[in-house]
């Protein structure tokens, strides 16, 4: 019965995911035009596969409002972006960079209906000493009840270092604290920049590092999954 109402599910989401992806195929809400950055033309969607990497890993986090979730629970059932963050981040080729990306994702879901429906974005903070629950949605910067539905966006802390320590490892997201000549922690931190795309079943489908981070590759991978299940449903 659960296997039932499991696949009655799945089937009913992607039914959904088809008629976003034809009412949004003719506007894709993103501008496509070759940057200095990233010269070249993305694939077209569904043109090509995605390796399966490995499962999504859990943890224990917490969202905007303190409530303590299960990361794999909370994306579960969508396609997911997961990109880690801390707030105090200055580089430009880190953090705001990520974060930059995601917001030019999440305003072409505005345009967008297939990305809007099943895609859900998350930033989690690798410093939960700073970065509270309060310092995410106060780093989050838009309305969530205004203008045209969007992708959804979840801004993400843990309770604990000890929390943290294990999703990072699961994730092999390198982070290290920067220290002064003296030692002394600097409240900073040397990272990997990494942004992680995940199937609606639970899978780690890319891993998109600094020269890959082109708002239209992930786009275009978003898409490709979701024409990955409209084969598998079809077959």
């Amino acid at each position: 019965m659960k296997k039932s109402l499991a696949a009655a599910a799945l089937g009913a989401a992607v039914l959904s995911a088809a008629v976003a992806a034809a009412a949004g195929a003719a506007d894709p809400g993103l501008d496509m035009a070759r940057t200095a950055q990233f010269d070249f033309d993305p694939p077209k969607a569904g043109t090509y596969t995605l390796p399966v990497i490995k499962p999504l890993p859990d943890g224990a986090v917490l969202d905007e409002d303190g409530k303590r979730r299960s990361l794999r629970a909370l994306v579960a059932g969508r396609i997911a972006l997961i990109s880690f963050i801390y707030t105090r981040c200055s580089d430009p080729n880190g953090c705001p960079l990520a974060t930059a990306v995601l917001y030019d994702i999440h305003d072409a879901s505005a345009a967008d209906r297939a990305l809007a429906e099943n895609l859900h974005m998350v930033s989690l903070s690798f410093d939960p000493a700073h970065d509270t629950p309060e310092v995410m949605a106060g780093f989050r910067g838009f309305d969530t009840g205004s203008g045209p539905a969007r992708s959804e966006w979840s801004f993400l802390t843990t309770a604990s270092q000890a929390d943290l320590d294990p999703i990072l490892a699961d994730f092999d997201q390198v982070v290290r604290r920067r220290v002064d000549a003296q030692g002394k922690d600097m409240g900073l931190y040397a990272h990997q920049l990494r942004v992680y795309l995940v199937d609606r079943r639970g899978r780690v489908r890319n891993i998109y590092g600094l020269g890959f981070l082109d708002p239209r590759l992930l786009v275009a991978d978003v898409h490709t999954l979701l024409a990955e299940e409209r084969r598998a449903a079809s077959q």
